[in-house]
């Protein structure tokens, strides 16, 4: 995968459902936007909203190795802690192996056998093997997660459940492929809460899904992620234009 592709004005609303690209490719268009590759999850897509990466899935994370790890394998078995892998959900997602003694290695997964017996063993990618000092014990865990830009879902309202990835300019059909974009003049849906003034720095909505919202340093939701700037003095509940700086 090219680190950087470049693409027309035009590009960026090309959707379908068969894959063009690897999840997460970055591509930039000719006045420096950038937009990332994605696939929509189980719900269809809404054109301008601010989109999160799938929901994290908590069976999936510090779980412990029912395989030890040496230098060299070439495969992690990671367990499910219940919620079933099928085949090659984890391709091109990560692995971390988590505990301070084992240095927090993380690797790209290039295929995954289906869950069997609550595990499913995992083959990194092409040249990739496991860089450990010393052998990784059985029952030290590791921690499983998804592609940013795979199965993604509009940002909810009140709970962020992932980090936010961007926001597409057309609707991308359920399980389907398209454009997010992560930086530039963006089109995003302004929540009613506060007034955004042209400069003011915005952040996911806590109020409206798929919104953004005024940064207000004295707020509640001070820690919420990040969006951009308002380029405009943004109309409440309604489209304004945004410079989102996700990336």
């Amino acid at each position: 995968m090219p680190v950087n592709i470049y693409g027309s004005e035009s590009d960026v609303y090309t959707v379908g459902s068969q894959q063009l690209h690897t999840v997460g490719q970055r591509m930039m268009t000719p006045d420096g936007s950038v937009f990332r590759y994605g696939e929509m999850g189980a719900t269809v897509g809404v054109a301008n909203k601010l989109y999160q990466s799938s929901a994290v899935v908590a069976h999936w994370l510090t779980q412990a190795l029912a395989t030890a790890m040496a230098v060299g394998d070439a495969t992690i078995t990671q367990k499910d802690g219940g919620t079933a892998f099928v085949v090659d959900q984890m391709a091109r997602n990560t692995i971390l192996v988590e505990e301070t003694a084992d240095l927090g290695h993380i690797y790209r997964v290039k295929s995954n056998a289906a869950t069997a017996t609550n595990e499913t063993v995992c083959t990194l990618e092409n040249g990739v093997t496991v860089k450990v000092a010393v052998a990784v014990a059985a029952g030290n865990v590791t921690s499983a997660l998804l592609n940013p830009w795979k199965d993604v879902i509009i940002q909810p309202a009140t709970t962020l459940t992932g980090m936010i990835i961007g926001v597409p300019r057309v609707i991308i059909a359920i399980n389907g492929y398209g454009w997010i974009q992560t930086r530039g003049p963006a089109s995003c849906l302004i929540d009613a809460s506060t007034a955004i003034l042209t400069g003011n720095a915005v952040r996911a909505s806590e109020v409206t899904a798929g919104a953004v919202a005024l940064r207000d340093e004295t707020a509640a939701y001070i820690d919420w992620a990040d969006a951009g700037y308002c380029m405009e003095t943004a109309p409440d509940a309604d489209f304004g234009h945004v410079f989102l700086t996700i990336e």
